[in-house]
């Protein structure tokens, strides 16, 4: 019986921890239509708007939806081109450089990309 309890424990810890989500961050406000979290008081609408100019001008699809963004700091933010999910999340990390924002990069991450492809 105690053969079956330790060999039950560090099983039950495991499936406990992979049911486990991290919640997404709470809502601050809505700006033209975009949820914007994280930190957003930390940036002014303004600042958010010229954020949002510079993805949409350094995307190559011109329809490359929105869904929300998220202030990470006053001088990082991410705008996320899919629905926030661990599933599948797409997003441009921008960074404030010489007093304007600059696409950094593009992150492509979830557990969708851990599946196998045939």
């Amino acid at each position: 019986m105690r053969a079956a309890m330790a060999a039950f424990l560090p099983l039950s810890a495991v499936l406990v921890a992979c049911a486990e989500t991290t919640p997404l961050p709470s809502q601050a406000y809505v700006l033209d239509g975009i949820p914007i979290c994280g930190r957003a008081q930390s940036l002014s609408k303004s600042q958010i708007r010229a954020a949002m100019a510079e993805d949409r001008r350094w995307s190559s699809q011109p329809d490359d939806k929105i869904y929300s963004i998220e202030v990470a700091s006053s001088f990082e933010v991410y705008i996320y081109h899919t629905k926030r999910n661990k599933h599948l999340e797409e997003y441009n990390i921008l960074r404030r450089v010489d007093g304007g924002w600059k696409v950094q990069e593009r992150m492509i991450t979830g557990s969708a990309l851990l599946a196998p492809t045939n």
